[in-house]
């Protein structure tokens, strides 16, 4: 199986020539919270919100003791309540069709071909998470429904103060809402998520436009890459040109990774 993830030409290059480590090259992947809009954050944890809303419910748990309005996130940060670890993610999608995120840019970029198998092996070697993405309403609802149940309890808040118990899955519950649960309507994407977490401390910072952001790096061996493809071919045919010259220069057959140079 394949998966594809969508990446400027300008970052591939320099993540080919940053490399230290041979056979490799570099992504650099962003926040999550970050990179991914309002809206594709805000499904998800509104989900979980109505979870809160429903145990409630099925409890008969009156208004002035509800737990329905805690926040998600701490004050002024980009970041979830609970411990101080943050989500980077790669976007992968199993359907080769361009996603509407990335034809909403209308920039050139490159289409990255994955092969799945070789990706999981990397993973696991790399502390990282390989999830599919989940799209029925109904069922993303009903598991939070059901993880309610034990965890309630467990997390509590006020004006001042949220908290957890020791053994309290609130925060992976968060985390599932914001990397796994996305809305029906974008179902054919079969969106994928390549995942790090990272301590604040421990992550790069730099701008991407006008704003700073918190990123990683992803060092990926080419043994995982099986294509490269320039989404803009046909308008873009001086850039294809020189991007076979480079992959040449680091020592990578155009015609073994470049869609296009022969017939597929």
């Amino acid at each position: 199986m394949d998966l594809y993830s969508y990446v400027s030409i300008e970052s591939f290059v320099h993540g080919c020539k940053e490399s230290k480590t041979p056979g490799t090259f570099v992504l650099r992947v962003p926040n999550l919270l970050y990179a991914k809009s309002d809206e594709v954050i805000g499904y998800g944890l509104s989900l979980l919100r109505r979870s809160i809303v429903l145990h409630e419910e099925q409890n008969g748990i009156k208004q002035e003791f509800s737990k329905q309005h805690i926040p998600f996130f701490r004050e002024n940060r980009r970041m979830l309540i609970g411990p101080e670890m943050e989500m980077y993610a790669l976007s992968l999608y199993q359907n080769p069709e361009i996603p509407s995120g990335v034809k909403e840019k209308k920039a050139s970029c490159l289409r990255l071909t994955f092969d799945y198998g070789a990706l999981g092996e990397y993973s696991l070697s790399e502390e990282k998470y390989l999830l599919r993405c989940k799209y029925d309403e109904d069922e993303n609802l009903s598991v939070f429904v059901s993880h309610m149940r034990q965890e309630y309890d467990k997390f509590f808040y006020d004006e001042e103060h949220t908290g957890f118990k020791r053994d309290s899955r609130f925060f992976s519950m968060l985390c599932n809402a914001c990397l796994e649960v996305r809305e029906p309507r974008w179902a054919s994407e079969q969106e994928w998520q390549l995942v790090q977490f990272c301590d604040p401390i421990k992550a790069g910072y730099d701008f991407m436009g006008r704003n700073l952001v918190p990123y990683v790096d992803y060092v990926i061996p080419f043994e995982c890459l099986r294509r490269i493809a320039l989404t803009d071919l046909a308008e873009n045919s001086l850039t294809y040109s020189a991007l076979a010259g480079f992959l040449q220069s680091i020592g990578l057959a155009p015609d073994r990774y470049l869609e296009g140079m022969l017939e597929e």
